[in-house]
């Protein structure tokens, strides 16, 4: 008996985790038809039913990050101020999981007083375009990919911001500045980052890497060049399983996040939100801003540690998703991945859908979007 509760407790784990890498399979398919009527339909009508696709899939992830986990999460700082209108926003945020883009997410989907959520893209490292199908997809919805090595490519990232700007509509770009996550499992990562901080003349820090600047900028240049930016969204995140003895630094990865010791199943995260207008527009000043702001989240997180809250707390334990806005997408999804065992011409379009995922990744690197 006992056997069988732990394999049950190790599979609670597993089963959402195959059950989001297999979505991308209809997902996928789905992207792909929409694509393929896009050649006949107004791009405003494409978008519409892109963004629609999108926004279902983000809610059936964050099922299995709010609903399924069970998660308390708490707001501090300016989430009065995210929650007052959609609106176009950078977000920079610190970088310590692969669970930090659905905190991110979970925001997006309460920045809307009618309840709509704000659609996210990111800024993401181009190793990311060779995952089958998806890496695809998520180009073609305006993800910008960047080089953490060889040499940066500036054309591919402005050809994408003039993309997301020119869509009319608001979103929201969110990046890592950190580059790589905060994790004392990185200590080379972590080394590099105080011989910077040296270099430049800032202290240490201690729960955080320090910032580079070349994406942010570009970013914010891209789009203020478009009119299209009118905030900026400073987020900082602490997970209750770094607190637990001896955990200072590494932060939970998904399966833990989902299905961890229900004492730390907790998220803190705090916003800071500057106008567009507040942010220095020259390079060298604003590098200076973003080392200062690092510097801050640094001091929040010493304060998160010990004290197991973030200043200026707004609300704890936030309702979770309502599983009318989540459930619906993700049974459909579920159905579909059903759908070929009951269905031979399932089978066939999957397959084909499989069989398209090469080609996708030669067109990527074939048309320079990397």
């Amino acid at each position: 008996m006992l056997s069988i509760l732990v394999t049950a407790h190790e599979l609670k784990a597993v089963v959402p985790a195959l059950y989001l890498g297999a979505s991308q399979l209809p997902f996928a398919t789905a992207a792909l038809g929409i694509g393929a009527a896009s050649w006949v339909l107004p791009a405003k009508c494409f978008r519409s039913m892109d963004n629609f696709l999108y926004a279902a899939y983000k809610r059936t992830c964050l099922f299995i990050f709010e609903n399924l986990s069970g998660v308390t999460i708490n707001f501090y700082g300016d989430i009065d101020e995210l929650r007052k209108k959609k609106e176009t926003a950078l977000v920079i945020c610190n970088h310590q999981s692969d669970v930090d883009w659905a905190i991110i997410d979970m925001l997006a989907l309460r920045q809307s007083p009618e309840g709509g959520e704000n659609l996210v893209r990111f800024m993401v490292k181009h190793a990311i375009s060779f995952v089958p199908l998806f890496g695809w997809y998520v180009y073609q919805h305006g993800y910008i990919y960047v080089r953490r090595f060889g040499k940066y490519r500036k054309e591919p990232v402005e050809r994408q911001l003039n993309y997301l700007g020119s869509m009319g509509e608001p979103f929201w770009l969110a990046l890592f500045p950190e580059g790589t996550r905060f994790t004392k499992k990185r200590p080379d990562a972590i080394k590099k980052s105080d011989e910077i901080c040296e270099r430049i003349g800032v202290p240490k820090l201690n729960n955080v890497l320090v910032p580079r600047p070349g994406a942010f900028f570009n970013a914010f240049e891209g789009l203020m060049k478009n009119g299209a930016l009118e905030a900026v969204y400073d987020v900082t995140i602490g997970y209750g399983q770094t607190r637990q003895e001896g955990r200072h630094g590494r932060a939970p990865n998904m399966f833990e996040f989902v299905c961890g010791n229900p004492t730390y199943q907790n998220v803190h995260v705090h916003v800071r939100r500057f106008t567009s207008s507040e942010i220095p527009a020259d390079a060298e000043h604003q590098k200076q801003w973003l080392v200062q702001r690092y510097q801050e989240k640094d001091k929040m997180l010493d304060e998160y540690y010990s004290k197991g809250q973030l200043p200026d707390l707004r609300e704890a334990n936030v309702p979770r998703i309502s599983l009318y806005r989540s459930l619906i997408p993700a049974f459909a999804f579920g159905a579909a991945l059903v759908a070929p065992i009951y269905s031979e011409r399932a089978r066939e379009v999957y397959i084909a859908t499989i069989a398209t995922s090469p080609f996708l990744i030669a067109w990527l690197n074939l048309r320079g979007c990397i």
